[in-house]
């Protein structure tokens, strides 16, 4: 559970806050971008409950669902003008907050042309995490205070510790042609990827038994990088793809890992003024895998 800050009614009195973390930013709607690509449920929900993490190498935002889907915003110090950091170096607070609510406050001078300044800094656990919002030029200021509550136990996926099979880098664009070819009102999705033809192949079935595919060669111009090392195929729940295919709007290129038991891993790069931020999706298959050999 979660109280306001001492000192933070009222509106100008967040001053008098001893902050555990304080960083400011001068341009709120930017932030706002990286955290709008996890800002998507794969059932849909209106409001989404998100996972904080804050500590000294900056703030990362943990979305989950079904035990299968798991979305991570990473907003790095180097993102903002200053970020001041209290507390030890491996201290770290987790807490859980409104995703929602949280976006809400950041566009909340909505398609204002001047620039918002952001201000956000938290007192510690029990505290609100509380967004200080300037309208440049207009001078208008206004304080959100988001409840934080305790964090649930996060899904340990453990991407790293099996092999990692095949991975690529390709232009977000051509991943996004390629989503968009594809029948959204299937249940599943087939996700290949392999050294061999098709190479890279996704594919979802119809009500007729037709099916829907989009191959590319991995000598295609949509791939910066091409890395198999063996053919795999798996099915994944549509509706868990569904949130990654939708963060591609804000995204430059995408890193897209497959490792041995079948988790798909997509790494999104956003840029964020003059630097580049990150939002990657797990996706855990729907069963057993069905690979084609290699010869």
């Amino acid at each position: 559970m979660s109280a306001r800050p001492t000192g933070s009614q009222g509106g100008t009195g967040t001053a008098e806050i001893r902050c555990a973390f304080l960083c400011k930013a001068e341009n709120a709607k930017s932030i706002a971008n990286l955290v709008s690509a996890i800002h998507t449920s794969p059932s849909s929900k209106k409001d989404i409950m998100a996972t904080c993490s804050l500590g000294k190498n900056g703030i990362k935002l943990t979305v989950e669902e079904s035990r299968s889907y798991q979305a991570n915003a990473f907003l790095q110090e180097q993102l903002f003008n200053e970020y001041n950091w209290n507390q030890q170096k491996d201290e770290q607070f987790t807490f859980k907050l409104n995703l929602t609510i949280l976006l809400d406050c950041l566009n909340i001078f909505g398609s204002s042309q001047h620039y918002t300044a952001l201000q956000m800094l938290y007192a510690g656990y029990g505290h609100t995490l509380v967004l200080m919002l300037e309208e440049r030029d207009a001078g208008v200021v206004t304080e959100c205070a988001i409840k934080t509550l305790d964090a649930d136990d996060l899904l340990d996926i453990n991407f790293r510790g099996v092999e990692i099979l095949n991975k690529v880098i390709m232009d977000a664009v051509g991943l996004k042609d390629a989503f968009s070819e594809l029948d959204w009102t299937a249940p599943s999705l087939t996700f290949l990827l392999g050294p061999v033809a098709p190479y890279f192949r996704l594919a979802t079935g119809t009500s007729s038994g037709g099916s829907f595919e989009v191959d590319y060669p991995k000598d295609s111009e949509v791939f910066e990088a091409f890395e198999c090392t063996k053919t795999q195929e798996y099915s994944y729940k549509l509706a868990m793809l569904q949130p990654c295919y939708k963060a591609l709007s804000f995204a430059t290129r995408t890193q897209i890992r497959m490792n041995s038991q079948g988790v798909l891993y997509f790494q999104h790069m956003i840029k964020v003024d003059d630097h580049m931020g990150f939002v990657d999706f797990y996706i855990l298959p729907e069963a057993g895998p069905d690979e084609p050999s290699d010869a």
